[in-house]
């Protein structure tokens, strides 16, 4: 894949033309302002929601003093239940 700089005033007087070849997947603009990249316009990766899913499984762990059976909070700690 290509990428490609752009200024924003060539983007602006030909968006169409570039947004067909990003489309396509022919090429990644950098749209530039004084040099500058402002923006990157690029096809969006299409990844499959199972791919996602069950993304961060295993990347926490539980300290051995966690008890999965109390309470999640002490009440006492609610002002409305006093």
């Amino acid at each position: 894949m290509n990428v490609r700089q752009i200024s924003i005033s060539e983007f602006k007087a030909h968006c169409t033309e570039e947004m067909r070849e990003v489309e396509k997947g022919n090429v990644i603009l950098q749209v530039t302002r004084h040099g500058k990249t402002i923006a990157v316009v690029g096809k969006p990766v299409e990844e499959p929601i199972a791919t996602l899913l069950g993304a961060g499984k295993a990347t926490a762990t539980l300290n051995e003093s966690y008890d999965p059976h109390a309470p999640a909070f002490d009440e006492e700690d609610w002002e409305m239940n006093r």
